[in-house]
């Protein structure tokens, strides 16, 4: 099975396109775009703008405020005690969870990786240095086969525009062997146990 992720922002919109593929035959596939907000275009005004915002904002609070807060804090320790036992499990099976991701990875291959970054911003010396740390990192990541980063600085206009692909390969033999073969863990079968226990116990207390 072959996954394919193709990523391009130009302008403040995204367009992406995900694929899965078996034997060469595509079986899905998802097209969109979206629309986002450039934070490096926002100019020095707009900034100072928001800074004035949060100095109004940053006034005494009110009572009911700190109440709020107070509640807040309540429902946070709440939810800790909700999920304390499964952290205890999931420490209890860290050494598991740990072996598996790493075969995990021996199921996954890499075919192809690509991104090119086109970046300017209204500091040229700060362009040029972030510049000359993605091409440091490219020049060590593009010494394998499946790599290829580039950047482009612009130093006419404010712009971060971006395009990448990746293509990765799973044996999908590979990763039903490793999954089965975890669930023979004592840890993990624990694990699973609370995960259920809590998730029957939340459904109790929506039904009373």
């Amino acid at each position: 099975i072959r996954l394919f992720l193709t990523v391009e922002k130009e302008k403040g919109v995204v367009k992406y396109e995900f694929k899965i593929t078996i034997l060469k035959i595509a079986i899905f596939t998802r097209k969109g775009r979206e629309k986002i907000i450039d934070a490096l275009s926002h100019n020095e005004d707009e900034d100072s703008e928001e800074e004035e915002e949060d100095e109004e904002g940053s006034e005494e609070k009110s009572e009911s405020e700190e109440e709020e807060e107070d509640e807040e804090e309540r429902s946070l320790k709440e939810k800790y005690e909700e999920i304390k036992p499964i952290l205890k499990e999931l420490i209890k099976s860290k050494e598991e969870l740990k072996n598996f991701l790493k075969n995990i990875l021996k199921a996954i291959n890499l075919k192809k990786l690509e991104g090119k970054l086109i970046i300017g911003l209204s500091d040229h010396t700060t362009t040029v240095k972030i510049a000359s740390w993605i091409w440091s990192i490219g020049a060590i990541v593009n010494s394998s086969k499946p790599t290829l980063l580039s950047v482009e600085p612009r130093f006419n206009e404010v712009i971060t525009d971006f395009e990448g692909k990746i293509e990765l390969k799973i044996n999908i033999l590979l990763l039903l062997i490793y999954s089965l073969a975890l669930l023979t863990e004592k840890n993990i079968r624990e694990l699973i146990k609370e995960l259920y226990r809590q998730k029957n116990s939340k459904e109790r207390e929506e039904n009373k």
